[in-house]
């Protein structure tokens, strides 16, 4: 399906007020029409002393009045013209003995005319804009609702493979170009195009000679419009692309904000950001360029034909077969109609660069999700007996060496398992299997003997809690962080949480405490503060099977002491996978697993491993090469 049709897919949820804006914007295309058409009146008849009214030489050209008893199909018998053209015949009738009763009254009944007609323009004006505007804001919304969903519930591989701003870019800047276009474009293309149909037919019916001669030339101005159009779309693309560019720089910065201070890069990322802009700038300076050649040369066109069109009426006026009147109002009608021209333009320039745009979202939302939820998945409701990898591979891509390779164990209900290895050994592939943030390459995991891919995701992922060494939190209340996504969670349920991860105190201590809104991704805490809190979130959760990465790499002594405490209330009773980057504090654990290149090399207990002197007493020695630390708690 074309993107244009795609669009209108969307556009048609909302037909009603499609409907209406449609019936305003023809109301308002008749108002113009019937301004023309007073404009004769107003020359040859109001404004003309009545000694030197003229008139109209067409009325009794026997030519025109063929045409329109063509047209209306007068030359047949009443009986067989039609309810309806027999209607316009007894409304015209009427409309005219009003209109002739008093002739020296004329003036007040255009006048008249006049104001009813701008009226009538002034309200379907509105409402031809208010209710495209409806369509096209409800429009907008519902796609943008879609793609965030659709990149939400996208795969890591998804998120893996493209920029963060890329997606923000899509999401943000494609969207709103896109609700430019149809909230304001899209009106202006059908009210123009009507207000343009019933010019045209007005000329036509005025005087089909001039009507002809001045369309003859129409091709000379429509041709440099589509070829404007034609290039923009190309330059918009660009420069879309470019502004990409530039969120991901910018979101890229500010995440990494402290690194660049700390290494005094201030000024090469200013350098940076300055060429990315720069960029930019160039894609949207030869957009402009292009959009700034079509008035001018439009106007030019609009210019000669004009001067040709007066020289031509000069002479149909001299010889009497052409009122003043009547050239006044054909050449009104082409006057208006090169507004609607000039504005179809635009919306031409417009649209091409909304569906340049349109292009890229539909793109983003076309992406496969390769983890899919299969139709009739069951609802996993336990961890039953336990968590199993069978021969467990995995890939990224299609090619390339395995991450994980020929991986197998038991991991029983209410077990500790860490996982120890060098970097790239494949420990955070391992855990991130299990909730299905990727789908295995071959052999299959299972909870409670069900493959993980044969039953629903939030029923998963429901019995699963997470603490990672990059905390997660919101710019939101520390009460909303720790009862994540649960606004009727009760107080005492979300103190208990905080009190088990020993984080009561210091929240609070804090202005607000619980109320006391954080910042974005925590930024008011200390480090050791946000891990604590997002064990809260995982204790409040009370998930049967919980994921440590690293939880407690990366904070001091003191703070690390507190997490540990916590961790050893969150890890009571729960299945836990264990990713542990100081090996002093997996001792305990039931059951440690040592990946190398993506495969198991050692498993046991940890004075198992250290008799063996294999690679996890070669770990542990380059971390302890001092008298052995006291056994503390796992983390």
């Amino acid at each position: 399906m074309s993107v244009l049709g795609r669009l209108y897919r969307y556009i048609g949820r909302y037909k009603t007020w499609a409907a209406i804006a449609f019936a305003a914007m023809i109301t308002f295309a008749a108002t113009q029409a019937a301004l023309m058409g007073l404009i004769r009146p107003l020359f040859d008849e109001v404004l003309t002393p009545p000694g030197r009214q003229v008139e109209r030489v067409q009325r009794d050209d026997p030519t025109e009045r063929r045409l329109v008893d063509l047209m209306l199909r007068r030359d047949q018998p009443e009986g067989q013209r039609g309810a309806v053209i027999n209607f316009v015949d007894r409304s015209s009738g009427s409309f005219l003995r009003w209109w002739n009763e008093k002739p020296s009254e004329k003036w007040r009944k255009v006048l008249f005319a006049f104001l009813l007609v701008f009226i009538i323009r002034a309200f379907a004006s509105f409402f031809a804009e208010y209710a495209f505007q409806k369509v096209g804001l409800n429009t907008v919304r519902d796609l943008r609702n879609e793609l965030y969903e659709r990149i939400i519930n996208q795969s890591h591989s998804f998120f893996s493979e493209r920029p963060t701003g890329e997606m923000v870019s899509r999401v943000v800047s494609d969207a709103d170009a896109i609700q430019a276009a149809v909230s304001t474009r899209m009106g202006d293309l059908f009210q123009e195009s009507i207000t343009l149909f019933g010019l045209l037919l007005f000329v036509f019916i005025m005087n089909t000679e001039l009507a002809i001669l001045s369309l003859i030339v129409a091709p000379v101005i429509i041709l440099p419009v589509v070829q404007f159009g034609r290039r923009l779309r190309g330059t918009t693309h660009r420069s879309q692309e470019r502004m990409a560019d530039i969120a991901t720089q910018l979101e890229e910065t500010i995440r990494g904000v402290r690194i660049v201070k700390a290494f005094t890069m201030e000024k090469f990322e200013i350098g940076r950001f300055n060429e990315a802009t720069q960029r930019h700038l160039r894609a949207n300076l030869k957009a402009q360029r292009i959009q700034a050649a079509t008035s001018p040369v439009l106007e030019l066109l609009a210019g000669v034909c004009t001067l040709l069109l007066l020289l031509y009426a000069h002479r149909r006026i001299t010889n009497g077969s052409l009122t003043l009147g009547e050239f006044v109002s054909f050449v009104g009608a082409l006057a208006m109609m090169y507004a609607p021209i000039k504005k179809l333009n635009k919306v031409n320039l417009s649209l091409n660069a909304a569906l340049s745009a349109a292009e890229r979202v539909f793109r983003m939302l076309d992406v496969d999700n390769p983890v899919k939820e299969k139709p009739g998945a069951e609802v996993l409701r336990g961890v039953g007996e336990g968590v199993k990898y069978e021969n467990v591979t995995f890939t990224y891509g299609r090619e390339g060496d395995p991450v994980l390779a020929n991986i197998s164990i038991d991991v029983h209900p209410g077990e500790i398992v860490a996982l120890v290895g060098g970097s790239g050994a494949g420990k955070s592939t391992f855990v991130n299997l299990l909730p299905r943030f990727y789908d295995v390459t071959s052999g299959r995991i299972t909870v409670a003997g069900r493959d993980v891919r044969d039953v629903t995701l939030p029923s998963l992922r429901g019995l699963m809690g997470f603490v990672t060494q990059e905390v997660v939190l919101f710019n939101d209340t520390v009460r909303n962080n720790i009862a994540y996504g649960r606004t009727d969670a009760e107080e005492s349920k979300v103190i208990a949480a905080a009190k088990a991860a020993h984080a009561h105190d210091f929240i609070s201590a804090l202005p607000q405490g619980y109320d006391t809104v954080i910042g974005e991704s925590g930024v008011l805490l200390s480090g050791g503060q946000r891990q604590r809190l997002a064990i809260a979130r995982a204790l409040f959760k009370d998930p049967p099977i919980l994921i440590l990465d690293e939880a407690t790499s990366a904070l001091d002594t003191e703070s690390e002491r507190l997490v540990q405490q916590a961790l050893n209330n969150l890890m009571r009773g729960r299945t836990t996978l264990v990713i542990a980057h100081r090996l002093s504090t997996i001792r305990s654990a039931d059951k440690i697993v040592v990946l190398d290149k993506g495969q198991i090399v050692e498993f046991g207990r940890h004075d198992e491993l250290l008799a063996r002197k294999g690679v996890y007493r070669r770990l542990y020695d380059l971390q302890f090469a001092e008298e052995d630390r006291p056994a503390g708690a796992i983390a």
